[in-house]
């Protein structure tokens, strides 16, 4: 079975500026830098697209906890309370990959 590093990860707030004109932005997890580094995602001046793909790898280990807990609420539906607290989760996540 393959494992990954357990969350949470951010975008590390540095950005190493190479050469070409990109910048590397630092997916990590806990722990100190730069030994906290698990990716790096190379960002060209103006794309944003790649930002928000950082942010998207960054918020992965909470999207596979909601698929998780889903997977498991098909199989015991949740309580109102529950509900509330899920969507709150969902969120959260939400404003995670947007860099809200």
């Amino acid at each position: 079975m393959v494992t990954h590093t357990a969350g949470p990860w951010h975008i590390h707030a540095e950005r190493e500026r190479n050469l070409y004109g990109s910048q590397s932005v630092y997916i990590c997890g806990e722990g100190e830098w730069p030994e906290s580094q698990l990716a790096r995602v190379n960002v060209m001046d103006g794309l944003g697209e790649r930002e928000a793909n950082a942010a998207l790898i960054a918020a992965a280990p909470d999207l596979l906890a909601l698929v998780h807990q889903y997977r498991n609420d098909l199989r015991y539906p949740p309580t109102a309370d529950s509900i509330t607290r899920r969507l709150a989760a969902i969120d959260a996540v939400l404003a995670k990959v947007k860099g809200e």
